[in-house]
């Protein structure tokens, strides 16, 4: 019995003996390896001339800086990127439809009205008006506008007369666009009174 323990003591101081051979076996191979890393580093900078050497070294940085996170970009320079969208194509913009129809001689009659009406009773802007074809309808479109805003006023004038009016975007002329500080507003009836009487004398002279 007493040979079965000595044998079960001698294993145990046996097997811890191992397990510290190699737990300082791991501890010394870890500098070890690092080092020889470091030397190999070292050995590479040595053979490289000094642009190569520069090309690594800001190799490494950039590689460092992309490797987190994506790079943010504002807000405030994506928003220029749109107007410069906007900017590189001047046709586009928007219109106020007016009236779309299947009958193309109703289409022709509400622009020729419109261009007459918006004439005598529209101060600061010369609206032209258009008519678009798009299957199956005819579409009379009026004004010619960049900003949305300036459209949307706009067509808040023409409600009276045109209560379907509404915005639209559209290829537009950029001649015929008004400038940002337009004032474009409905005459007052002392001013369409006074145009009026303007013409009739117009017309009495021409007689005479």
């Amino acid at each position: 019995m007493r040979k079965y323990w000595v044998l079960i003591v001698v294993s145990g101081l046996l097997i811890s003996a191992c397990a510290t051979t190699e737990s300082s076996t791991e501890e010394s191979a870890s500098p070890d390896s690092e080092e020889s890393g470091n030397l190999a580093d070292d050995y590479i900078d040595e053979e490289l001339d000094d642009t190569e050497s520069m090309l690594l070294q800001t190799r490494s940085s950039l590689s460092n800086h992309y490797s987190g996170d994506l790079v943010f970009i504002p807000d405030i320079y994506l928003e220029e990127i749109v107007v410069e969208e906007r900017e590189r194509d001047p046709y586009a913009g928007f219109r106020v439809q007016l009236l779309s129809t299947r009958d193309v001689a109703e289409a022709d009659s509400v622009r020729d009205h419109f261009v007459s009406w918006a004439d005598s009773v529209i101060s600061g802007y010369e609206a032209d008006a258009y008519v678009v074809f798009r299957s199956p309808n005819y579409r009379v479109r009026a004004g010619d506008f960049r900003d949305r805003e300036q459209a949307i006023h706009f067509s808040g004038l023409l409600k009276s007369r045109y209560p379907d009016a509404w915005v639209v975007h559209e290829r537009i002329e950029p001649s015929n666009v008004p400038v940002d500080t337009t004032e474009i507003r409905l005459k007052s009836l002392q001013e369409i009174e006074m145009e009026q009487e303007m013409e009739m004398i117009e017309i009495d002279d021409s007689d005479n």
